[in-house]
């Protein structure tokens, strides 16, 4: 069973990424998980019918991402198995690779995201809107020796080519 919507977020990226990013082969049980999570997380819109393939879901929590030269802050404001729309004040620009981090204090785990920005918004409302684009990671957080540094590798999807490196 799943724990909360990021642990379900979090499975369907990691079969998606091992499928289409690894070239991995699915097993049988993989492939129907993966069928039953996008169609959970597809919702019933769809582009033929003008609303967004993948509904949202209001998911307020405070991430960490990549920047360019450091680190930034922010608020998921909503979330879709496809991607996020974070608050943050100095969303980097579009095509931008980063990774975001989610905490999710209540069963002591955190969440990696590779992600490639694909909208941006400045002024007294900035935020931006970010696709899940490779292999998530996931962990415990809360161990006896926990240092606050990030201790996982990612693996990015191939995006384009012409993207900036986070």
């Amino acid at each position: 069973m799943m724990r909360n919507f990021f642990e379900l977020v979090y499975e369907y990226q990691l079969l998606k990424g091992k499928q289409d990013h690894l070239g991995v082969p699915l097993t049988e049980t993989e492939r129907a998980r993966l069928v039953g999570m996008a169609q959970m997380l597809m919702g019933d819109g769809g582009s033929e019918s003008g609303r967004r393939a993948m509904p949202r879901v209001p998911a307020p929590s405070r991430v960490e991402f990549t920047q360019p030269g450091g680190f930034e802050s922010g608020e998921i404001k909503n979330a879709s198995g496809s991607g996020l729309a974070i608050a943050t004040r100095h969303p980097p620009m579009v095509g931008t690779r980063v990774v975001v981090r989610v905490e999710d204090t209540r069963h002591a785990l955190e969440y990696f995201f590779p992600c490639r920005l694909v909208w941006r918004r400045l002024g007294a409302s900035a935020g931006m809107g970010i696709a899940f684009d490779g292999i998530p990671t996931r962990s415990s957080h809360f161990s006896d020796e926990d240092t606050g540094v990030w201790r996982r590798t990612m693996r990015l999807g191939a995006g384009p080519d012409d993207v900036q490196a986070a």
